[in-house]
């Protein structure tokens, strides 16, 4: 969808909020990103493709300045989006799962491309490839969810890779491209969380593959962990899992759902500190214990 087709969909101002840094006000701009998908979720859907490009618009990765590689990852992950959008339309009555649809999609890549803004300013340099790299990841990290869950460790994850595959090798991503896409959706899987934060503990940020991880990570729960949005996240996430009769749908939207989720959350991210993100779970963990 164009630029000029939003004002029939939902409020030129509104969507002006998207990805829109005033100051150095990061996390008011994130919520406000997340506040237009939700609206434009509602509403007029914007479409994956047109929310990846704002994404890299953002990150000003312009085409014609990145190296072949990096171009090639952002063409493959443009070719995810619109095959994320072609799924859904394909579906009765686009019944996407409940928390694991493109909703959740656009918060990863949107959490994604504030983390990676704010280690470019942080740092001072931008690493295009390992950038492209994050967005290309972050977008399929959870390609075509069947909206189950992990009898195995990793089970979905390597599906979802596998799913991914042929769509790498027809943007001919290098092989040692392709081998971190894949280490990176593999240790998405929440049980290794744990693992991929304690890889980097001690170590300053780097653009390397134990640090893509974390920012994965990261990003896939960013948007539950607002006070404003990451209830309502967990209410679709119990509709999603009530479907599968998994036992946890009964308890994981509750308030004692809530708390326990919120405390075993980790952030290590440079930019997580920015965003204050570890202050502001134990300001709501405070409150729901009022």
């Amino acid at each position: 969808m164009r630029l000029d087709t939003l004002e029939c969909c939902m409020s030129v101002n509104s969507f002006n909020l998207y990805l829109n840094l005033k100051g150095n006000l990061w996390y008011e701009c994130l919520e406000d990103s997340y506040g237009v998908i939700r609206e434009s979720w509602l509403g007029n859907w914007l479409g994956m493709p047109y929310l990846l490009q704002e994404c890299l618009r953002f990150l000003n990765l312009h085409e014609n300045n990145l190296s072949e590689e990096a171009r090639s990852m952002l063409s493959a992950a443009k070719s995810v989006a619109l095959e994320i959008e072609r799924q859904a339309q394909s579906l009765p009555n686009f019944t996407e799962p409940k928390y694991h649809n493109r909703m959740h999609f656009a918060d990863a890549i949107t959490s994604m491309s504030v983390q990676l803004a704010i280690l470019v300013e942080r740092h001072g340099k931008a690493n295009q490839n390992w950038m492209a790299c994050a967005m290309l990841t972050c977008i399929a990290h959870d390609f075509l969810h069947p909206g189950k869950v992990n009898l195995i460790e990793s089970e979905i994850e390597k599906q979802s890779f596998n799913l991914l595959k042929p769509i790498l090798s027809f943007h001919t991503i290098p092989k040692e491209w392709q081998k971190v896409i894949e280490t990176a959706i593999v240790r998405s899987d929440f049980s290794i969380v744990h693992h991929n934060h304690a890889s980097v503990t001690g170590k300053n940020f780097q653009w390397d593959l134990d640090w893509l991880c974390v920012l994965l990570n990261e990003a896939d729960v960013m948007a539950s962990t607002s006070a404003k949005y990451g209830p309502s996240l967990g209410e679709s996430l119990a509709q999603e899992w009530q479907l599968i009769d998994f036992p946890l749908h009964s308890s994981v939207a509750s308030l004692e759902g809530r708390k326990a989720f919120l405390k075993q959350l980790i952030f290590s991210s440079p930019s997580s500190y920015v965003l204050r993100l570890s202050e502001r779970i134990s300001v709501e963990i405070l409150n729901l214990e009022m």
